[in-house]
Formats: structure tokens, sequence, C-alpha cells
């Protein structure tokens, strides 16, 4: 479980990559680069503004490299 401080501090960067025009991807990316457990990755996404349903393929983690 990541604590409330580090959630807060890598939403408002998932924010900031959004309003660049970063897509959902892009944050799901970020999130597991930063180690963020993908049980709380689903619950992150709408607080960010991005439908669940939008791309499911999306919350895979991948081992590309940004």
């Amino acid at each position: 479980m990541t604590s409330s401080f580090m959630l807060a501090v890598h939403l408002k960067t998932a924010q900031q990559f959004k309003e660049q025009g970063h897509d959902l991807q892009y944050v799901v990316k970020h999130f597991h680069k930063v180690g963020i457990p993908e049980d709380e990755i689903p619950e992150l996404l709408p607080l960010l503004g991005f439908a669940l349903d939008a791309d499911p393929l999306a919350l895979r983690s991948t081992s590309h490299k940004d």
C-alpha cells in the first residue's frame, strides 16, 4: 500500500503529464515505473479524469522504456 503522501506526489505528476497532452498509457507507465501497486492504479485513474474502459490494454505492465 502506497502512503497518502506518495500517492499525492505521483497523482500531481500524472496530472501534469495529462495537462502536457500525454495519454492514459503514458500515465500508467509512470505509475508502473514509480512502483505503484497494480491494484491501486485503477483507483487512481478516475481521479485524473480517465475512464477505466477507455483503453484496458494501457493497464497492462510492459517492459518498454520511455
